[in-house]
C-alpha cells in the first residue's frame, strides 16, 4: 500500500473525517467540529491543508480531460444526455463545461487557512512555513488557471463578505501575483520527502508551474521576452536539482500509466489514488464496450473519447517522417513502424482486447463497419461508441478487478515537460542549438530520430511560424496525448485556433488501405453535422458564468460572449 499522510478526504466541514498514516485509518466523528474549533493546532492544520490538496485536477474524463476535448486531437461523444463537453464547439455563455475554472470557491478556502495559519499553536515552527507554503501554492496554481482561460479576474487574498462585489483585476497584474507567489515560495519547500508525504507539494512542482505559467502567457502578454527567459530560468533550477528524470524506454514511458509506474524519478506533481480506498473511473470511461470491465464492475465501459484522424495521421514513422512523407509507410499496414509511444497511447483498429466476459479471450477491435464481420459488434463507429474509431489506452489496466476502481496516480507534470518547456524557453529567444539539445532528450527516450540528425520537420497545418516551436508544439502532442490539456494551452497562446478546429475526421472509409491517407474518411460520429465545429476567436477567452454576473453587478462579461 502507498504511505502518505495526505488526500485521503479531510473534509472537516462534512460527517466524517478522515486521516491516513501507513497502513491504517481513522474515523473521527465531524460532529465534535465547529469553525471555532477548528484550526487550533498543527494537527488541525494538517487536516485542513490535506483538504486543499483537493485543488489539484482530478482523473476524471468530465473535469481534468474537458478542455483537450477542445482540441484538434479529440472529441467526446454524447453519452447519457451528458453532451459533448465543448467537444462540438457548440458554445454559449451558459454552458456548463466552460466555467469549470472559475474557482473561487477553492480559493475562499485557501485564504481562510492562511488568515487562521498564524494563530494556531505549532509543536515544530518550520512546519507552519511549509504548510504556508502549500496552501500558497494552491492558490497561486488556480489564479494561474483562471488567468489563462477567463483573462481579468478578481485577485482576492483574504476573505471577503458575502455582499462584496470584487471586480476583475486586470490579467497582467493577477500573472504578476501568481509569479511572485510562486517565487516567494520556492525555497520554503524541499526537493523531496520521505514516503509517509509522499505526493506533498515539493520545490520541483512550485519551479514547473512556474515555467508553465510564463510559457502560458505567450498569446497575451506584452513582454514575450521575459517569459521565455522566466521559463528557463525555473526550468534551469528544477534540472539543476537533480532529482527528476525520464524513465526509461517506451517501457519506462508506458509504465506511467500504470500503478506499477507510481513514485517514479519522472513524476514532478501527481494526485494520489489508493486501491480500494480513493479510486477513480477514468478506464471505464476510456475502455472499448466489448473489452474487459473486470470481474467487480456491473456498469458497462463507455468509449467516451476518441482521436481524430488529424493526430493520427501526424504521428510520425519510426525515420521521424510524417507518414505521408516516408516512401516506406504502408497504408495497408500502418501502424507498424509508428512512434512507439502511438501504440501507448490509443487503441487502433486491428488491435486485440481483452473480452469483455472472459479476460482471457482476445477479440479484434474493428471500428469500421464495412469490414465483413464487424458491422454489429459494440465498437464499430456506427454505434454509441468511440466516435473516431481511434480510441483511447492511456490509464486503462485491464488488471483491475474493475475498471471503475482504478488506483494509478494521475501524472500532472511529468519531467518530459520540463524539458521541453525548457526547449521552448530557449526557442523563444533564438537558441535552437540549445533548444534542440533538449528536445531530443524526449525524443531519443522512445528511440525516435534526433532532429540533430535528419532536421526539423515541416509543419504545416497548426504553425507558429517558428519551425523551432513548431517541432516542439509537435512533440508535446507525441508526449502528451489524451493524458491532459496541454494541447488545449498550445492552441491557444499561439492562436492556432483558425489553424487547426474544423470538421473532425475519423478512420478512412476503405476496407483494404486503413492507413489510408487521401481517400474518403469517416466524419467522427458518422455523423454530418455533430463535430463540423466553427471557430470564433472569442473562444480565446472564456465567458464569466451566469451566476457569477447576476451577483455581482461588478463584473462585465467577456467580448464575444
Amino acid at each position: 500500500m502507498k504511505k502518505f499522510n495526505i488526500l485521503i478526504p479531510t473534509l472537516f466541514l462534512m460527517t466524517v473525517i478522515w486521516s491516513c498514516s501507513e497502513d491504517f485509518l481513522e474515523v473521527i466523528d465531524g460532529d465534535e467540529y465547529t469553525a471555532d474549533a477548528l484550526y487550533q493546532d498543527q494537527a488541525d492544520m494538517e487536516s485542513a491543508l490535506n483538504a486543499l490538496y483537493f485543488s489539484l485536477p482530478g482523473a476524471d474524463i468530465t473535469g481534468n480531460l474537458v478542455p483537450y476535448f477542445w482540441t484538434d486531437e479529440a472529441v467526446h461523444r454524447n453519452i447519457n444526455g451528458e453532451g459533448r463537453y465543448g467537444s462540438d464547439f457548440l458554445w454559449t455563455a451558459t454552458n456548463d463545461f466552460l466555467d469549470d475554472f472559475y474557482l473561487y470557491s477553492r480559493i475562499a478556502d485557501i485564504n481562510y487557512f492562511l488568515e487562521k495559519l498564524p494563530g494556531a499553536s505549532y509543536n515544530d515552527e518550520s512546519k507552519r512555513d511549509q504548510h504556508e507554503a502549500e496552501a500558497r501554492f494552491f492558490r497561486a496554481m488556480l489564479y494561474e488557471q483562471m488567468v489563462f482561460a477567463y483573462g481579468d479576474v478578481p485577485l482576492l487574498t483574504s476573505t471577503i463578505s458575502s455582499s462584496d462585489d470584487p471586480a476583475r483585476d486586470p490579467r497582467e497584474d493577477v500573472f504578476n501575483f501568481v509569479i511572485s507567489e510562486l517565487t516567494e515560495i520556492t525555497d520554503m519547500l524541499p526537493l523531496t520527502y520521505g514516503a509517509e508525504d509522499y505526493g506533498r507539494i515539493t520545490k520541483g512542482a512550485v519551479l514547473a508551474i512556474k515555467a508553465r505559467a510564463y510559457l502560458k502567457a505567450v498569446g497575451w502578454h506584452s513582454n514575450t521576452s521575459t517569459l521565455y527567459a522566466g521559463a528557463e530560468e525555473a526550468c534551469a533550477e528544477i534540472i539543476a536539482d537533480g532529482q527528476y528524470s525520464l524513465a526509461s524506454g517506451i517501457d519506462g514511458f508506458k509504465s506511467l500509466f500504470y500503478s506499477t509506474g507510481d513514485s517514479n524519478t519522472e513524476t514532478i506533481l501527481t494526485n494520489i489514488y489508493i486501491e480500494d480506498l480513493r479510486t477513480h473511473a477514468l478506464a471505464r470511461r476510456l475502455a472499448l464496450k466489448g473489452s474487459w470491465r473486470g470481474t467487480e464492475q456491473t456498469n458497462s465501459n463507455q468509449g467516451r473519447a476518441g482521436f481524430s484522424s488529424d493526430f493520427i495521421e501526424e504521428v510520425q514513422t519510426i525515420n521521424g517522417l510524417f507518414p505521408k512523407d516516408d516512401p516506406e509507410y504502408d497504408p495497408t499496414n500502418p501502424y507498424i513502424n509508428r512512434d512507439p509511444r502511438l501504440a501507448v497511447t490509443a487503441v487502433l483498429p486491428g488491435d486485440l482486447l481483452p473480452k469483455n466476459g472472459d479476460k482471457d479471450d482476445f477479440y479484434e477491435y474493428q471500428p469500421n463497419p464495412n469490414i465483413s464481420g464487424f458491422a454489429g459488434n459494440n465498437d464499430n463507429i456506427g454505434t454509441t461508441s468511440v466516435g473516431t474509431g481511434y480510441a483511447f489506452r492511456k490509464y486503462i489496466d485491464y488488471d483491475l478487478d474493475g475498471l471503475d476502481a482504478g488506483h494509478v496516480d494521475l501524472k500532472l507534470i511529468r519531467y518530459s515537460e520540463v524539458l521541453l518547456m525548457y526547449a521552448e524557453a530557449f526557442a523563444g529567444q533564438g537558441d535552437d542549438g540549445n533548444a534542440l539539445i533538449y528536445l531530443d532528450m524526449v525524443r531519443e527516450r522512445v528511440g525516435m530520430p534526433k532532429y540533430a540528425d535528419i532536421g526539423l520537420p515541416t509543419v504545416t497545418r497548426g504553425t507558429t511560424g517558428n519551425n523551432m516551436i513548431d517541432a516542439i508544439l509537435l512533440e508535446r502532442r507525441y508526449e502528451f496525448a489524451g493524458e491532459g490539456q496541454q494541447r488545449w494551452w498550445d492552441i491557444w497562446r499561439y492562436k492556432l485556433g483558425d489553424q487547426v478546429i474544423g470538421q473532425v475526421y475519423g478512420i478512412p472509409v476503405s476496407t483494404t488501405e486503413p492507413g489510408d491517407l487521401y481517400g474518403e474518411k469517416y466524419k467522427a460520429n458518422n455523423s454530418d453535422t455533430e463535430f463540423a465545429r466553427v471557430w470564433n476567436d472569442y473562444y480565446y477567452l472564456l465567458p464569466i458564468r451566469q451566476t457569477s454576473l447576476d451577483a455581482n453587478p461588478n463584473l462585465v462579461q467577456n467580448p464575444g460572449w
